[in-house]
């Protein structure tokens, strides 16, 4: 991890430290206080913005740390959208439609102005205008869900703040992981702010983060998760890695959904029979103890999340083992109905305890009951059958993903620079998942990338030219030496060559008209891209600039065959 991104975290607690404070107070001479009634656990008067502070500390990161791009400002307007919504309900109480329709809206922004959504979805036998619709819906309910599900568990001190903390700190450790120091940072420097605003929401908590707060976070944590954890490789790796680390308040909004519909009750009416609810309450465990156990219930699931990136079926079995304990709890604390528990009666008719729900005592259910003892054995052969035969599948579709039939690769350049080790790095998975169209965008990123690069350049070096098609590098040289590298040596000897690409925008990637005298069969790519540099590059008279990278697909292995400039 970088010392950059531990800064991060580091300012943004400390600006969110200072900023809580004022904040309340100004919160409670405005009257912006959580009212006492009889859902509430609190008393006395506090104040409900904290998210404010939390949303000033997180701009104020960003202008510092991030570099701007088009997703970036999207999740920033985004963020705003959302951050005014919960604003304005703390203050004037908005009604269940105009709540959604603000968290709909910024949904749509970072969709439509962003390009973030959920990618590599196909259906089969469906055209891909329609799995894209789908798409699209999927991710606005996922973006709307996951506000709304860290908005549901915000109902003890320090409960909210701290599960999100564990979830952005593992999404940055995971991006890390793949070499998205992007996302790790965006991830960091919302976890700082919200570690700040912790100090005071620790029970006994001082103020609130009201639903400016809440939504704005979970808000966040959906957008993030959309940018893929830091890998590419498929629809399940987008959401199904966010899914197990947000399992806590995920279960606990699903749950709250069901539990609503079976006593017929209307989804936005609260009550008491959430998760943190039935620990402190059902087996009286106290603010701090539930909410510790819920932050140690997060991390397992983080756990189970990252392992899965090293050991799949430990990973498989361990988020299995905790899916079933979670059901025992959600049985044994009646949270969906006194009636409800198929796990413990079934258990029961093994264990037979007085504790314990049992079968209805009639000739239908103890024949049941009685087949069920005499076949135990049959039973847990069954079931160990099941398990191992999942884990056979995970093995082998694990084993079939690191040992593709022909694994191409990509040269790494010598002293490559950070954004250039970002790429090669997504480029390995690419290879490795063999995303076809992610390999052709990297490969053109990391060309371009070092094709402008001069501060890690030697003399007569030229960037680029290992990912350029074998049999027109000598082209590509002396196209080179007579265009940007035509004064290079001289920034080289005079010790001038601090020019360095820190960023990059793909603005499209599309079929090609372009092709190589006898090799028109193969498949040729546009790959439009835009660069930033770290200060004005004289070369160019310009800090960005934006080129056309054509790329070959032969023999499974991408090469770039022209650049326009």
């Amino acid at each position: 991890m970088s010392l950059e991104i531990c800064l991060s975290f580091i300012v943004t607690f400390l600006i969110s430290l200072a900023l809580v404070p004022i904040v309340g107070k100004i919160s409670k001479k405005l009257g912006i206080i959580a009212h006492v009634n009889n859902r509430t656990i609190h008393k006395g008067i506090i104040a409900r913005t904290g998210g404010y502070a939390i949303y000033i500390a997180f701009l104020i990161g960003a202008m510092v740390f991030l570099k701007t791009d088009t997703q970036i400002n999207s999740i920033l307007i985004g963020g705003f959208i959302i951050f005014l919504t919960g604003f304005y309900d703390d203050i004037h109480d908005l009604s269940p439609k105009l709540k959604m329709l603000g968290q709909v809206i910024a949904a749509l922004v970072v969709i439509f102005y962003g390009d973030i959504s959920l990618k590599g979805f196909t259906l089969p036998f469906l055209p891909t205008q329609i799995s894209y619709f789908i798409a699209i819906v999927i991710t606005i309910g996922w973006i709307v869900g996951i506000s709304n599900a860290v908005n549901l568990i915000d109902g003890l001190d320090g409960l909210c703040g701290g599960i999100s903390i564990i979830v952005l700190v593992t999404i940055s450790l995971t991006s890390l992981t793949y070499g998205r120091t992007d996302i790790s940072s965006l991830s960091l420097l919302l976890a700082g702010a919200i570690s700040g605003f912790l100090v005071y929401n620790f029970h006994p908590a001082s103020i609130f983060l009201g639903d400016c707060g809440a939504l704005f976070i979970g808000f966040m944590i959906a957008v993030i998760s959309l940018l893929g954890f830091g890998y590419k490789s498929s629809s399940f790796f987008t959401l199904g890695a966010p899914i197990v680390v947000l399992m806590v308040p995920i279960m606990d909004t699903l749950i709250a959904i069901i539990r609503r519909k079976v006593h017929h009750k209307s989804f936005s009416e609260a009550d008491r029979n959430h998760l943190h609810h039935k620990l402190m309450f059902s087996l009286e465990l106290g603010q701090t103890k539930s909410v510790l156990i819920l932050y140690g219930a997060t991390i397992l699931f983080s756990f189970c999340s990252y392992l899965y990136l090293f050991d799949r079926i430990a990973a498989t079995i361990l988020f299995f083992t905790l899916m079933l304990l979670f059901e025992i709890f959600v049985e044994a604390t009646n949270m969906i109905d006194r009636k409800y528990k198929p796990i413990l009666t079934f258990a029961n008719i093994f264990i037979k305890s007085e504790y314990l729900p049992s079968i209805k005592d009639s000739k239908p259910y103890r024949k049941i009951a009685h087949k069920a003892k005499k076949q135990y054995a049959i039973i847990l052969l069954l079931l160990l059958g099941i398990v191992f035969s999942l884990i056979f599948m995970i093995n082998n579709d694990n084993e079939k993903e690191v040992k593709p039939i022909r694994k191409v690769v990509y040269v790494e350049t010598k002293n490559e620079t950070e954004t250039m080790e970002n790429i090669y790095n997504q480029l390995k998975i690419a290879v490795d998942t063999d995303n076809r169209n992610d390999i052709g965008q990297l490969v053109g990123a990391y060309f371009i990338c070092d094709y402008y690069t001069l501060s890690n350049k030697e003399v007569d070096q030229i960037g680029g030219i290992d990912y350029f098609y074998n049999n027109k590098k000598d082209n590509f040289k002396t196209y080179a030496q007579n265009d940007y590298y035509k004064n290079a040596n001289e920034y080289i000897n005079n010790h001038m060559n601090t020019q360095e690409v820190i960023n990059y925008e793909i603005l499209s990637y599309d079929k090609s008209t372009k092709a190589l005298k006898g090799l028109e069969d193969y498949s040729y790519y546009d790959l439009k891209i835009k660069v930033y540099f770290n200060e004005n590059n004289p070369i160019i008279n310009s800090n960005e600039t934006i080129s056309t990278v054509t790329l070959i697909e032969k023999d499974q292995k991408f090469s770039v065959i022209a650049i326009e400039e």
